[in-house]
């Protein structure tokens, strides 16, 4: 796997030294309080061999930092004084493990320890648990009875479909409205959003940015944009926000000839050709399927519709999860625009009921709708081998709505193409060809050099009459 270079916070460091797990067990050292910190210790990124923790202090501060495995010795180190904000990132870590970490923030004033667990090995297949939000950061009730219950979950890691912080995206909103309220969580589980367009208000998203670092830096080129892998499953984060001047400075997800969406097409066409990839997961802000109805409601965003479904067809991705509408939805499976039967299709998933403004704002339905409700929640994913189970949770903690995502038997990896015949004399030279292995040709395309393939354009059909659907 390749490496980030360490931060410069990080070099010189002034005293680093190992000791055993019971000398840290055994320290009497007064903890660290909310007091000490504007943004407590966060995870950012955790790989299958690295981690990466953030924190704010409330004062200037040269902090420390140590971290050791269960049964292995503690390394501390002290970073060198460097204002309020602060990184430190681990390497060499061993995968699927569970580890430990503290943050100093004075010379005997450190936090609780934090558990938390590496990624495995790309392809493990180990059983694990992710969850989804979007439109959150409001501080209304709804936000935090929800965050009361996802600070309690144990899971891998987090996605977030964008408007982390209303209604501006500012510093002081980020650090009240997200880091103040899913602080319990966000010490152990890393969060990987995808924008919204009130995450960009100021100055082009600059404290969105600062604040959550892809991982591996920005393999993109993009801050907006960016995939990574849990076990065997391919993530993909893109930035949907359509206006003029944004898709001047970050390109527009839904113009063929940006570099979003040329690099949208080398990740889906990697994570088809990759054997250590059995799921691919696309989110973003913008729903291409929503049945959102009122003033506010917005509803299907048809350009995003237009050119990124033909993808998710192509390639097979079975599931899309996005936000910017303040309800829950679920489509029915969908394939070129059409109802396709279970399993041959993507499911198109809204979950932006995760604290935003609901008044005005109503959800109905269409003729893709499986299921629809105004209501807060997120989605609790559990991902085992060739199954995912999808479920939405409502404030109680209570599950609303569940389905089972399972990969066709005939589509597992690794899978043998069938034989073509070979063509013995007399026969028509025009007979059919085996597709090179690697490449892989979506539906209404051919393969590109080197395996990728872009989809031919397609006129998706018109809109149907909405039809009563059953919550």
């Amino acid at each position: 796997m390749r490496r980030t270079p360490l931060p410069l916070l990080l070099l010189p460091f002034v005293l680093a030294h190992c000791a055993s797990n019971s000398e840290v067990a055994d320290l009497d050292e007064r903890l660290a309080g909310p007091g000490d910190f504007i943004r407590a210790p966060y995870m950012v990124t955790v790989t299958d061999s690295s981690a990466v923790v953030r924190w704010r202090s409330s004062r200037p501060v040269q902090p420390g930092f140590r971290f050791w495995a269960e049964d292995g010795d503690t390394l501390t180190e002290t970073l060198p004084a460097s204002g309020l904000d602060h990184t430190f990132e681990m390497v060499d870590l061993v995968a699927a493990t569970d580890y430990f970490y503290q943050v100093r923030v004075q010379d005997t004033i450190w936090t609780e320890a934090v558990e938390f667990r590496t990624f495995p090995e790309p392809g493990s297949r180990e059983p694990f648990t992710f969850l989804g939000m979007g439109d959150t950061g409001t501080l209304s009730s709804g936000q935090m009875a929800l965050a009361a219950q996802i600070n309690q979950e144990e899971a891998a890691l987090i996605i977030h479909m964008g408007d982390v912080a209303y209604p501006d995206g500012t510093e002081q909103e980020l650090t009240d409205k997200h880091f103040a309220v899913y602080g319990p969580i966000l010490k152990r589980a890393p969060f990987y959003p995808a924008p919204g367009d009130h995450d960009l208000r100021v100055n082009w998203g600059e404290p969105y940015i600062n604040a959550f670092t892809p991982p591996e830096g920005r393999p993109s080129g993009s801050p907006l944009y960016y995939s990574f892998t849990h076990d065997n499953v391919r993530f993909i984060a893109l930035d949907s926000q359509a206006s003029e001047e944004h898709a001047v400075r970050f390109g527009y997800v839904g113009d063929p000839s940006s570099e979003q969406y040329q690099w949208l097409l080398t990740e889906l066409s990697a994570a088809k050709a990759d054997p250590a990839i059995d799921w691919t997961v696309v989110y973003f802000h913008h729903g291409p399927y929503s049945a959102s109805t009122g003033f506010g409601g917005h509803g299907s965003d048809l350009a995003v519709r237009q050119f990124l479904a033909p993808l998710m067809d192509g390639y097979g991705v079975p599931i899309v999860i996005t936000g910017h509408d303040h309800d829950y939805q679920r489509s029915r499976p969908i394939r070129a625009n059409e109802v396709a039967p279970e399993n041959e299709g993507t499911v198109y998933l809204v979950t932006g009921g995760g604290g935003g403004r609901r008044t005005f704002r109503g959800t109905g339905a269409d003729w893709f709708t499986a299921y629809s409700d105004q209501i807060y929640e997120y989605v609790r994913v559990a991902v085992d081998h060739y199954t995912m189970s999808v479920e939405a949770v409502d404030i109680d903690g209570n599950v609303f709505d569940s389905f089972e995502l399972t990969i066709p038997e005939e589509q597992r990896k690794p899978f043998e193409r069938e034989a073509v015949p070979l063509t013995m004399p007399g026969q028509e030279e025009d007979a059919a060809e085996e597709i090179p292995e690697g490449e892989f040709a979506p539906a209404g395309g051919q393969p590109a050099e080197g395996g990728s393939a872009t989809p031919a354009p397609q006129s998706l059909p018109a809109e149907r009459p909405a039809t009563p659907t059953p919550r």
